[in-house]
């Protein structure tokens, strides 16, 4: 008996999510993050001033740094996203004029020919 692999629930809608989606979607979660790391930061930060004991503190900033450079990966992975999407937009348009260029030139064939310059 084949025992298959289960999918994570929401990896199928992450798949046919669209990139612009996804794009979208990383950039507003990564600012989120990014917030989040620096407000614990300040927070850290404030609990040393008050006379909070020192391993309490370094705890706390490290948990800050930790959130605050989830944000920066989410914030990497929302930039390869709109890479994709600008390099996808600049092949079709490649494509397209390639395409044109050659039905332009397809019935032009015979009117360019060339004479030889030794001729």
């Amino acid at each position: 008996m084949i025992v298959k692999e289960k999918k994570a629930p929401g990896e199928k809608l992450i798949k046919k999510m669209s990139l612009r989606t996804k794009w979208l979607l990383t950039t507003a979660l990564s600012f989120v993050i990014l917030g989040l790391g620096l407000s614990f930061f300040v927070f850290s930060w404030n609990r040393l001033q008050i006379g909070f004991d020192k391993a309490t503190w370094g705890f706390m900033i490290f948990l800050s740094l930790a959130v605050f450079y989830l944000g920066l990966i989410f914030y990497g992975n929302s930039i390869m996203y709109a890479t994709e999407i600008k390099s996808r937009k600049i092949w079709k348009q490649k494509q397209k004029d390639l395409k044109k260029k050659r039905f332009v030139n397809k019935g032009t064939d015979k009117l360019n020919i060339q004479k030889s310059p030794q001729n």
